[in-house]
């Protein structure tokens, strides 16, 4: 029987002087990509994403509510996952990556970041991340 799995996440980014910079971990399995992990019980997806990124990499973000992603994979057979993610910026907190998790973290500028991640959805949500971010980054939401 098949196994269904959620999670939620978001895609980090952070403006240094005129450039882009986006917040990467990278897992003990050696896949780089953006924060993310297990709904838990009554919790929203944004909830979920705030308290993942905060676990993850001890920072606050804030979330653009509007920005809302979803991607389906296969991590293995017969278990198929959603991973919902946001756009958020660090609005506090202080960086310290979850050790258990995660062999690194790093903000990367966007180009180098989109060589870094290891899956092409992963790649493509970036994206369309940086194009909205930059539509929308003079209401500061």
């Amino acid at each position: 029987m098949d196994h269904y799995e959620k999670a939620c996440g978001a895609v980090v980014l952070r403006k240094q002087d005129t450039h882009l910079e986006v917040l990467l971990i990278q897992q003990n399995d050696g896949h780089w990509g953006f924060p993310k992990g297990h709904v838990e019980k009554h919790e929203t997806e944004q909830e979920t994403a705030l308290r993942e990124v905060r676990e993850e990499t001890g920072l606050e973000v804030e979330i653009f509510s509007s920005f809302r992603q979803e991607t389906h994979y296969q991590p293995s057979p017969g278990v198929h996952k959603d991973v919902v993610y946001f756009l958020a910026r660090p609005v506090g907190g202080a960086e310290s990556m979850q050790r258990e998790e995660l062999q690194d973290m790093q903000w990367l500028r966007l180009a180098d970041a989109q060589s870094a991640i290891t899956y092409e959805n992963d790649v493509e949500l970036l994206r369309s991340a940086i194009r909205y971010y930059r539509s929308h980054e003079s209401e500061g939401e």
